[in-house]
């Protein structure tokens, strides 16, 4: 027989359903997912902003550099045009030697980065004061015998800017290669009456760009033509480099500067700079470190442009880069372990959850023995598998009260299914004879359990046949076939239950003589036909029964068993008319074929026909 549960999802549409694992998996999923694409949205914009910055921070490095190289250079240009403008004034070539000292001195206070200052007249006499390492000033008048200044070769201050800026020259005086800036001076009458000129020292001009240095582990530096060396921090005290007239420049690879001397070297490639920074610089690769070249072209401070610029460690500049994405591998570690957890915690629910599901099935199935229950630190599930636990116990203990059999009939019915209407069925009627004289001598515990020990043999047979125990009278049992979707051939179950309670009874007889116990002896009455069938009882308490004729004929015949029962009988089986006739199986009928027929009734059309069942 199927139980009301299985016949129910047979008949419901079919539904796609989802495994809780699943749902959780995927809620905690597209929170993950969320989260991570919010994160690293967030991520991707400090990036695109950081480097950035960074990129905007490393040109303004170079930026700062031109500008205090413009601070002072910028302060000698305007101060010679000045100076000239001043002289030209005052007719230059009546100035005293005593005053062309003076203001040379003055142009020496003035301009700091400047070395030597001079005024060189078209007779060649040359007025010069030059700045001493202890700080003093000498002053030297002089008589050369060729120009030394560009600017009265050839008048080069009619097709140029007005101060004039030399290419980097060797300067005996100083001791180290110069650059001289120079300003003609004009006559009263327009004539050239000699230039004015000053010498910056590219020692001092190292010097200023290497204090500039913010405390990293960068290196300033100024080229010039690509290979040479304008300054430099090995620049600040230029001996050991043999310079001279012929060579006043050092070339990249004479600084020892292994870093500096691989400027033009093929640009590397970095996880955060180009190869090629565009107009930033370069990434080249030194001893396998990386270093980022930045550098910028300054013109109009002499012949050739110079290239501004400073080298680091690539390191240096991309740490707060790396910082971020060292927080992205952290935050994607996260995300990852956050996944796997909900994995974990979506397995774990949903086990316990799929627990609680296989225990509410087996209730559901009446299958109400094996405890299902499992405790979890999760609260709400641990009261639901601590309450359908008890479901389970209390349907349990409800089942010892309501028949085993009735209730997934009951279950499958409904209880719009369940009104009391006419049945045909086959009622078994069994009793202990001369039961209160065989228990008179026993205990109560003793007599209890003598009859839980029979009720519990006859129960099993009559369960083997799909019959349902209706109640325990005393010492009797009432047991039905048919009815709520029970089965159509319910008289042949009801022969086969009492044939086999025969054979139980007798068998237990043996082990209870063993045992120096009595046997117990019992009366079997069987009748089939129609009842009344429905819930049966007060508001607050019904029983499911069959009432009518048909049950009082059956008891009847139990009763009737007095008669032909003898002593050595153990069991008797009487079995009506209307049963027999109702047999499908050929093997019962056979057993009725030539038995005595019996009748009993006041009249003849209430007198009952019945059989005694021939026992093996």
């Amino acid at each position: 027989m199927t139980d009301g549960l299985s016949t129910k999802e047979s008949i419901a549409p079919p539904r796609q359903r989802i495994a809780m694992f699943m749902v959780l998996v995927a809620a905690f999923t597209v929170v993950a997912l969320v989260s991570g694409i919010a994160y690293f949205s967030l991520l991707y914009g400090a990036t695109v902003t950081t480097e950035k910055m960074l990129h905007d921070r490393t040109h303004r490095l170079v930026e700062d550099e031109v500008r205090r190289i413009k601070e002072l250079l910028d302060p000698i240009a305007a101060q010679l045009d000045l100076f000239a403008i001043l002289a030209g004034a005052q007719h230059i070539e009546r100035v005293s030697s005593e005053g062309l000292a003076e203001a040379l001195s003055l142009a020496v206070v003035r301009m700091p980065g400047v070395a030597m200052a001079e005024f060189q007249g078209v007779d060649r006499h040359i007025h010069r004061v030059v700045r001493m390492p202890d700080g003093s000033y000498l002053y030297d008048d002089t008589v050369q015998a060729e120009h030394s200044l560009y600017l009265l070769e050839g008048r080069l201050w009619q097709a140029g800017p007005r101060v004039f800026w030399s290419p980097p020259l060797w300067s005996s005086e100083i001791g180290q290669t110069v650059i001289k800036v120079g300003v003609p001076i004009e006559s009263a009458d327009g004539a050239l009456a000699g230039a004015f000129e000053v010498t910056v020292a590219i020692g001092e001009l190292s010097r200023r760009i290497s204090e500039a240095t913010d405390g990293g582990a960068g290196v300033y530096f100024i080229l010039v033509d690509r290979n040479k060396v304008l300054a430099h921090h090995r620049l600040i005290d230029p001996r050991g480099l043999d310079l001279s007239v012929v060579t006043p420049l050092p070339v990249i690879d004479g600084v020892n500067d292994v870093v500096l001397a691989a400027i033009w070297s093929k640009p590397a490639p970095s996880m955060w700079f180009d190869p090629d920074v565009h107009d930033l610089g370069h990434v080249a690769e030194v001893q396998g470190k990386k270093w980022l070249f930045v550098h910028q072209p300054v013109a109009g401070y002499g012949p050739s442009p110079w290239l501004v610029g400073r080298y680091f460690p690539i390191g240096e500049v991309t740490s707060t880069i790396s910082n971020l994405a060292s927080g992205a591998m952290v935050g994607a570690a996260t995300l990852i372990f956050a996944f796997l957890l909900a994995t974990f915690v979506s397995l774990r629910v949903g086990r316990l959850i799929g627990t609680i599901t296989l225990a509410a099935k087996a209730i559901g199935r009446l299958e109400l023995d094996q405890v299902h229950y499992q405790p979890s630190r999760v609260r709400e599930i641990d009261d639901a598998g601590y309450s359908l636990d008890r479901a389970r116990a209390a349907l349990r203990w409800f089942g010892a009260y309501v028949p085993k059999g009735l209730i997934p009939r009951i279950m499958e019915a409904g209880e719009a299914g369940l009104p009391s209407q006419k049945e045909l069925v086959t009622v078994m009627f069994t009793d202990i004879v001369q039961f209160s004289d065989e228990t008179r001598g026993l205990a109560g515990d003793e007599v209890v359990e003598l009859l839980n020990e029979h009720f519990t043999l006859l129960h099993t047979c009559i369960e083997r046949e799909c019959g349902v125990v209706d109640k325990y009278i005393g010492d009797a049992v009432m047991a039905v076939w048919g009815g709520i979707s029970g089965p159509s051939d319910h008289a042949d179950a009801a022969v086969r239950a009492a044939l086999d309670i025969v054979r139980t009874v007798q068998d237990n007889n043996v082990t209870r003589r063993c045992a120096g116990k009595r046997p117990v002896r019992i009366r079997v009455g069987i009748h089939t036909g129609p009842v009344v069938a429905g819930n049966i009882g007060s508001i607050g308490r019904v029983n499911y029964t069959v009432v009518g004729d048909s049950v009082n004929v059956a008891q009847h015949l139990e009763q009737t068993g007095k008669e032909f029962m003898a002593i050595s009988d153990e069991v008797i089986v009487l079995v009506s008319a209307d049963t027999v006739a109702a047999l499908q199986e050929h093997s019962l009928i056979s057993l009725f074929q030539g038995a005595t027929v019996f009748r009993f009734g006041k009249t003849d059309s209430e007198a009952v026909e019945y059989f005694r069942l021939p026992l093996v």
